[in-house]
């Protein structure tokens, strides 16, 4: 387990909730790439460095094999990332007290031989109203409803799509909820991007 200092209230360092599974990088060489799970650690870590990140009750951890890696502008990436951890984050807080473990956010990624997938899951009490409205559900044909949506969720929605990748979120029967973004790797599927 990692440990960072509270910034600014002079504590020693405490355990971060953090885990990340070590794996290996098989990069292509030559080759502009984003490293996934590099962004998502960098992530977590500021989450936990902010006033309002993580706390002690809500541990993340990150199954994202470092070899996962995609072309495209990691400052993109890391705009479409961040939002969807937070959301986790935020879902896992609203976890309904009983005798489950502790709140916590699973980010666990997989790797195809033209795309990449990234799941968010929560162990949250499911996903809100205007979450619903928003995200595409998995295995669904239909679009969500035009009610209320997520300002925020919707901009993630948009900048998938502009990467080339796509959406989907559902709430899970043992409680949660689970987004799952999916990436093409190769820059040619990404050009309408930039």
């Amino acid at each position: 387990m990692t440990t960072h200092p509270q910034p600014g209230d002079g504590s020693p360092a405490h355990p971060v909730p953090l885990r990340i599974l070590p794996s290996s990088r098989d990069e292509p060489a030559g080759e502009a790439t984003v490293s996934p799970q590099s962004i998502l650690a960098d992530l977590t870590a500021e989450l936990v460095a902010s006033r309002g990140g993580l706390d002690s009750q809500v541990c993340v951890t990150l199954d994202v094999p470092e070899d996962l890696w995609l072309e495209a502008d990691s400052r993109l990436v890391r705009r479409l990332l961040a939002p969807l951890l937070r959301r986790g984050v935020d879902a896992a807080r609203r976890q309904p007290p009983s005798g489950r473990s502790r709140p916590e956010v699973l980010v666990t990624g997989i790797r195809y031989p033209d795309r990449i997938e990234l799941e968010f899951a929560d162990s949250g009490a499911g996903m809100t109203p205007r979450e619903r409205n928003t995200l595409p559900h998995r295995g669904s044909a239909t679009s969500p409803s035009q009610e209320s949506t997520d300002p925020v969720l919707d901009d993630v929605l948009r900048l998938a799509v502009s990467l080339g990748g796509t959406v989907s979120a559902l709430d899970c029967p043992e409680g949660g909820s689970a987004v799952t973004l999916h990436l093409p790797i190769r820059r040619v599927a990404l050009r309408h991007a930039a």
